[in-house]
C-alpha cells in the first residue's frame, strides 16, 4: 500500500470507527491474498476494536490497477461497484419492501460502510462476512449440486430484481449508461486473444483444428460482442459470477447459504451469460453430466418465483420459449468464456500474473496448467457432444 492509500485509507476508518462510537479505538490492518483469484484489487482485513463493544470487522478493496491498463479500456469496475452500493442496492431493497418479499427471500450483500472514488486511488470497504463464517468456494474442485442449486437460486433473485428495475423504473434502467456494454468488451476480447495461443496449445490434437476455426470467429469483434448483448429480456448481468466471487457458509440444518460479491462487472445483458459463465467456470465434466440441464431447469424456475415474489407476471415478462432462444444463441459463450477465464482459475498463486500500478493487457499471460487442460478439454468434448462445435 503506497502513502497516499494509507493516508486515506486510516483517514476513512478512523471515520468509520467515530460513526460507530468506537471510541478510543485501536485499528488493525492485515494484508490478505485470494491465492491468484483476483486480479483488480489489494485486500485487507481491518479490525476496529473499542472497550465495550464487539470487534467491528471489516473487509477493504485498494485499486491495484493504474493508468496504463484504464487507459486502453476503458476500465471503469471500481466506479461500477460503487454504483451498486450507493445505488442499486437501494433501489432494489425498496422493490422488495414494497413487494413485502418475505426476509429468507431477500438478496444479502455485505453492509457498505465507504468509498473513495478518486482515480487509481479507489477504496471500497465493507462488512467482513468471513467473521459470519462465510469463505470462498476452493476455485480447484468442481462445483456439486448442493452448492450450485443455491447459487443459481441466489443468482435467479439478482435478476429478477434487476427486471423488476427496469420494468418499474425504465427511464433509470435506459439512463444507466455506465452499466453499457461498451465498458466490458475491450479488456475481456483483448484477455481472450492473449490467450489464444494457450488454448491452442492445451486443445487435443484431433480437436485443434476444430478450435482454430472456433477461436477464430468468436474473436471477432462483432461476434464476440453479440454473447454480451440483451436478447429479448435484458437484465444487469453481474458478469464474473463464479464460485471465486461467491461466499457460502454451511447452516445448522445442513443447507448451504450462498452469496455474490464483487460488483465491479456489471453490464446490461441477458440472463444466459451469468447462467452459462457460472456452469463452465465452476463445474467438471462429471457435474455437467448429471446436473447440467438440472441447473439450467432450476434457474429458470427459480427465476419465476423470484418474478412471482416481485408481483411481475413471469409468463409476460420472461416466457419459456424466450429463455430457450437466448440459451440457444448464448449457449457457445460457455466455451469462450472458459477458454480464457479457467486459465485464472486454475493457475497456481505462484504463477498468477503480478498485478500492480504498472500492469497492461498483454501482461494477463498464464500458462496452461494440467488442471486447464483437463477442464478446457472436457468443455471442448461436451460442445462436440451438443453439436455446437
Amino acid at each position: 500500500m503506497d502513502k497516499d492509500s494509507s493516508k486515506i485509507l486510516n483517514r476513512m476508518l478512523e471515520k468509520i470507527a467515530k460513526e460507530n462510537q468506537y471510541y478510543d479505538s485501536k485499528i488493525t490492518i492485515k494484508s490478505t491474498s485470494s491465492g491468484g483469484a483476483n486480479y483488480t484489487s489489494y485486500l485487507h482485513q481491518v479490525t476496529i476494536s473499542a472497550p465495550g463493544k464487539d470487534d467491528l470487522k471489516l473487509f477493504v478493496k485498494l485499486a491495484a490497477l493504474g493508468e496504463k491498463i484504464r487507459s486502453r479500456t476503458e476500465l471503469i469496475i471500481f466506479e461500477i461497484e460503487n454504483f451498486f452500493y450507493k445505488k442499486l442496492l437501494k433501489n432494489y431493497e425498496a422493490i422488495e419492501e414494497r413487494n413485502m418479499v418475505p426476509s429468507e427471500h431477500k438478496i444479502v450483500t455485505p453492509k457498505f460502510y465507504a468509498s473513495n472514488e478518486e482515480c487509481c486511488k479507489e477504496v471500497l470497504i465493507l462488512e467482513d462476512l468471513t467473521s459470519k463464517g462465510f469463505q470462498a468456494f476452493d476455485r480447484f474442485e468442481s462445483i456439486d449440486w448442493k452448492y450450485a442449486s443455491k447459487s443459481v437460486q441466489n443468482l435467479a433473485k439478482l435478476h429478477a430484481l434487476f427486471i423488476a428495475w427496469s420494468v418499474y423504473d425504465p427511464e433509470g434502467f435506459k439512463n444507466t449508461t455506465n452499466l453499457d456494454l461498451n465498458a466490458c468488451i475491450p479488456l475481456r476480447l483483448g484477455i481472450l486473444k492473449n490467450a489464444m495461443t494457450s488454448v491452442i496449445e492445451a486443445t487435443r490434437p484431433e480437436n485443434k483444428e476444430r478450435m482454430e476455426k472456433f477461436c477464430k470467429e468468436v474473436t471477432k469483434n462483432d461476434v464476440f460482442t453479440d454473447f454480451f448483448k440483451p436478447i429479448r429480456r435484458p437484465v444487469i448481468a453481474h458478469g464474473d459470477y463464479r464460485p471465486s466471487n461467491l461466499l457460502h457458509r454451511k447452516l445448522d440444518d445442513g443447507e448451504v447459504e450462498v452469496i455474490s460479491v464483487d460488483y465491479q462487472t456489471l453490464f446490461k445483458s441477458n440472463p444466459i451469460f451469468d447462467l452459462m459463465y457460472f456452469i463452465f467456470t465452476g463445474s467438471d465434466k462429471n457435474f455437467r453430466k448429471n446436473h447440467f440441464k438440472e441447473t439450467i431447469e432450476h434457474y429458470y424456475k427459480e427465476l419465476r418465483a423470484a418474478l412471482d415474489r416481485l408481483h411481475l407476471d413471469p409468463d409476460y415478462i420472461y416466457p419459456r420459449e424466450d429463455f430457450d432462444y437466448e440459451l440457444q444463441k448464448v449457449m457457445p459463450l460457455g466455451l469462450v468464456i472458459s477458454s480464457f477465464s479457467l486459465l485464472f482459475i486454475t493457475v497456481q498463486e505462484e504463477d498468477a500474473p503480478m498485478v500492480n500500478k504498472d500492469i497492461e493487457i498483454n501482461d494477463f499471460v498464464v500458462p496452461p496448467n494440467n488442471l486447464y487442460k483437463e477442464r478446457l478439454n472436457d468443455i471442448i468434448d461436451d460442445y462436440i457432444d451438443m453439436g455446437i462445435l
